[in-house]
């Protein structure tokens, strides 16, 4: 049994020696083949634009609260008197986050306010003119129009939801669950456009979640103020006077600050170094796998041919 176990061992050792013994032969076959791929991976990384990514560190307006923790013991009381609230939401920062992902914010309030070229055509940004460099089978630069003729560029992908998707991929958020501060990011090519639109995020998060609830709280403040005319139980009037005083210091609330939902901790600025792409890495990892794949080559070339 043991003669058997080194007889193994043996023949091991004899398959590992060969190994080495293969891949020393062929070697400047692999030096030649990883430093082919190593030089098609560096003009492969120098043809790569730049991209630069504009931050925004930003905190909650105002302290954050559920509806009932507002409305404090009206809930109560509510209950009481049949009249049934929300016993718990989402915070205004969770909420403006989704918006801000949002389809909904992105037609109405970012796709308006840029130019669409900017978004789904550029193909690169000169930093000594501070020109953007367009694709040319996407966008005529002399017409200022896209290109519809292109097998890439149709009614389809030139669409809102297309633009979406790309919008989607610049942006980055998140939230800090210690502190509470949000991060908001865009990337772009240019960096004066990454700093534009992340401003014009910021600037329209704030103003439309504004505007949504002061007509939220005139319609609601409406509504009781015509309802109470028909009320004559104290406990239930009670309850509208109450929510009638909640929705009036919402009103002067959106009127008065102009931070609504988010106060700038840190502005966006222009970025002057880029975040990608990184170069180094990719040549590095381009020399790795031409290394492997010509190792791999000779040994199964080696092994196809003896068999």
């Amino acid at each position: 049994m043991n003669k058997e176990q080194n007889k193994n061992h043996y023949n091991d050792e004899i398959d590992l020696k060969e190994l080495f013994l293969i891949t020393w032969k062929k070697k400047y076959f692999i030096i030649i083949t990883s430093a082919m791929f190593g030089i098609a991976s560096v003009l492969y990384a120098l043809s790569l634009p730049n991209f630069y990514t504009s931050n925004a560190l930003l905190a909650p307006a105002s302290e954050e609260q559920s509806l009932s923790s507002k409305l404090g013991g009206v809930s109560g009381l509510a209950s009481l008197a049949g009249v049934g609230l929300p016993s718990a939401s989402a915070t205004k920062t969770q909420e403006a986050l989704e918006r801000i992902k949002s389809y909904n914010f992105f037609s109405k309030h970012f796709l308006p306010n840029i130019q669409l070229e900017n978004l789904i055509a550029v193909e690169s940004w000169n930093s000594d003119t501070n020109t953007i460099l367009y694709n040319k089978e996407l966008f005529d630069v002399n017409s200022s129009q896209f290109i519809k003729s292109d097998k890439f560029v149709n009614e389809a992908s030139l669409s809102n939801q297309k633009a979406y998707e790309e919008y989607k991929r610049i942006l980055g958020m998140g939230i800090d669950d210690s502190t509470g501060f949000v991060s908001i990011s865009i990337e772009h090519y240019s960096p004066v456009i990454a700093k534009e639109w992340l401003d014009l995020i910021i600037f329209n998060i704030n103003e439309s979640m504004r505007e949504l609830d002061k007509q939220d709280a005139q319609n609601a403040i409406d509504f009781l103020n015509e309802s109470s005319k028909y009320v004559s139980i104290m406990s239930i009037k009670e309850v509208m006077n109450r929510l009638l005083e909640n929705k009036m210091q919402t009103l002067m609330l959106a009127a008065s600050n102009k931070a609504y939902v988010f106060k700038i901790l840190d502005s966006p600025i222009i970025p002057e170094i880029k975040s990608g792409p990184f170069r180094s890495i990719i040549c590095i990892l381009g020399t790795i796998l031409g290394g492997f794949l010509s190792l791999l080559a000779v040994i199964v070339h080696h092994y196809t041919r003896r068999s």
